[in-house]
């Protein structure tokens, strides 16, 4: 075959992959209509015939016929719920594929003014608006008289199968919107009823209304300390040293490039540092790293493995219940190859997972599906989280006073492990 043949055949094949790549997700237009109720059917007839097409392997914890059922009972429902109610209902049933990484966001132009976060002690107000300052610091206690921990359970379908620790990290988000207190059947009305224990220890009922997020306006929190692992949110790598006990800590908070200084170059920065100091113990915290690219942290790994901390008592790693998807691969790989400690509490984030997220959006609603094309196994145990071998929680006493519990015990106490 001549030269040019060999060309034009190489084009052709690349160009027909192409195509077969595209032609993966199908196109909405068949799918477009105009009456509310067709537009709801058709775009979860679409979802349901896409999304077995993308998914790297959608049936692995729910059965095929399961999942068609609940699609077609949900089109049944269509009439007499709101467009809200839809879109929970499809997200419960996502949510109960068993893949974290699969499904879709539920959200709401109005919701309580309310930003929670759960400690060890319990789920507090971290953030609220002006006419509820009094509320900043409040431990919640009750809901339209049920207690908290009744209704985080009532909500648990939002979320299937997901670990207890990325339970505790999502669910504060879906707290505060009324149509999910209200599909799950925990108020009939948009007010609700909230029995808070406050900053000063008395015991309060709040009644409190939704509202619009261009209302919301800020109470003024007081200035709390911030630990160090929190104090520099917008970098995604950044270190620090500590003289007094020759420890470097290194805070990876992503696993995602920082186009001003790729992790390559920084990364040659922190070890000739570490080469010009007296450093005897390295810390690596990724208990916020939400995920990325894995890839990224590899040739780290691939040093410390080599470097003199890879030892028992210089090695620590700090993980959490936002260590999620990427990050996990790496604390994983840092168990299996390094002499590592881990510190914190259970990932949020499954050793063995689905994930390398794409999405598409439904044709009529526009709403964005995401899903996973690729399975990452990296330990043969069936665990859904990896544990640390020294757990120190979250509390809110720390949160309060600005302490870092972790990284206090590690600098203390590791060395004697």
């Amino acid at each position: 075959m001549r030269k040019y043949d060999l060309l034009l055949v190489s084009v052709i094949l690349a160009f027909s992959l192409l195509l077969i790549g595209c032609s993966r997700i199908p196109s909405t237009k068949p799918y477009l209509a105009e009456d509310r109720d067709s537009r709801w059917v058709n775009d979860i007839t679409y979802l349901e015939r896409t999304l077995p097409k993308v998914h790297k392997n959608l049936y692995f914890h729910l059965t095929e016929e399961a999942f068609h059922r609940q699609l077609e009972e949900l089109k049944h429902k269509i009439p007499a719920y709101t467009d809200e109610q839809i879109e929970i209902a499809l997200s419960v049933i996502l949510a109960g594929l068993g893949d974290t990484h699969t499904g879709s966001s539920v959200g709401a132009e109005y919701q309580y003014p309310l930003e929670l976060h759960w400690f060890a002690e319990g789920i507090y107000v971290t953030r609220t608006n002006i006419e509820h300052v009094e509320l900043l610091d409040a431990r919640l206690i009750s809901l339209n008289g049920r207690k908290i921990e009744e209704v985080v359970n009532k909500l648990r379908p939002v979320l299937g199968e997901a670990n207890e620790s990325w339970f505790r990290t999502q669910i504060i988000y879906y707290l505060p919107i009324p149509g999910v207190i209200q599909y799950f059947g925990l108020s009939t009305s948009d007010e609700i009823e909230l029995e808070m224990e406050l900053a000063n220890g008395e015991k309060k009922k709040i009644k409190m209304k939704p509202i619009s997020y261009k209302e919301y306006v800020g109470a003024e929190t007081s200035d709390k300390p911030v630990p160090l692992y929190r104090s520099r949110p917008d970098e995604n790598y950044w270190y620090a040293y500590f003289e007094e006990d020759k420890t470097v800590y290194l805070n990876y908070n992503s696993c995602r490039q920082m186009r001003d200084k790729p992790f390559e170059i920084f990364a040659k920065e922190f070890w000739d540092f570490v080469e010009s100091h007296k450093v005897e113990k390295l810390i690596l915290d990724i208990r916020d790293n939400r995920g990325g690219s894995s890839p990224i942290l590899e040739p780290f790994v691939k040093a410390v493995k080599h470097s003199s901390f890879n030892q028992p008592g210089k090695l620590y790693v700090i993980i959490g219940r936002d260590t999620f998807s990427s990050a996990v691969l790496n604390a994983i790989r840092l168990k299996k190859e390094t002499n590592a400690y881990f510190v914190g509490e259970a990932t949020g984030g499954e050793p063995n997972h689905y994930g390398e997220v794409k999405q598409f959006m439904l044709p009529n609603s526009e709403m964005p599906i995401r899903y996973s094309t690729k399975y990452f196994k990296w330990v043969d145990e069936d665990i859904n989280t990896l544990e640390p071998d020294k757990v120190i929680e979250e509390t809110f006493a720390a949160y309060r006073e600005g302490s870092d519990p972790v990284l206090e015990w590690i600098r203390k106490n590791g060395l004697q492990i």
